[in-house]
């Protein structure tokens, strides 16, 4: 990789870092406007929990993007993050488990992939890049399989439950206190 290549990657990097501390501050700092766009939360201990690893992958990337080899970290990092939330928000906006305003999230998430397989970022040789491709690849489908399972399972529990005793027993859990 050139030095060209090198200063690419780590500006994708940081800029990669840097929009998921931002997608993760926001419901840390704010979450009735976060919730107004994308949806309220029942499980905001869980919500939370995202929000501060999205921060953690963004400030690691960051930090990486200024090491020797770091970038190849951070892309590394970007890519799996971005598979799975894509994955996420593709699996779970069809079962109306999310709201359709996570769609922009994953053209963002889409957008990042893309930027880190793109070659003017950073061009491999012919030996990896077969090997990157593989583990792109790997991540997507290991995030779609996941969203697929979950998916399945929540509409098994859905199929099985009766309509108004789960009407009922979600109307009670969002109310409760202790999910606030």
């Amino acid at each position: 990789m050139t030095t060209q290549d090198d200063r690419g990657a780590a500006a994708l990097a940081r800029a990669h870092g840097l929009f998921n501390i931002a997608g993760g501050l926001w419901p840390l700092l704010h979450m009735p406007s976060f919730e107004k766009v994308f949806g309220a939360k029942t499980d905001r201990w869980l919500e939370r929990t995202v929000a501060g690893l999205l921060v953690g992958i963004g400030w690691t990337q960051i930090r990486a993007a200024s090491t020797p080899g770091g970038a190849d970290h951070a892309r590394r990092l970007g890519m799996a993050t971005a598979a799975t939330l894509l994955a996420v928000d593709l699996v779970y906006v069809p079962t109306g488990r999310i709201r359709p305003t996570y769609l922009l999230d994953a053209a963002a998430e889409a957008m990042w992939l893309r930027a880190w397989r793109a070659r003017t970022v950073r061009p491999e040789p012919p030996a990896t890049r077969a090997g990157s491709v593989f583990a792109a690849a790997a991540a997507l489908a290991a995030g779609c399989v996941t969203g697929g399972v979950l998916a399945g399972r929540m509409l098994r529990r859905r199929r099985r439950a009766e309509p108004d005793e789960s009407e009922l027993t979600r109307a009670r859990y969002i109310r409760h206190p202790a999910a606030r």
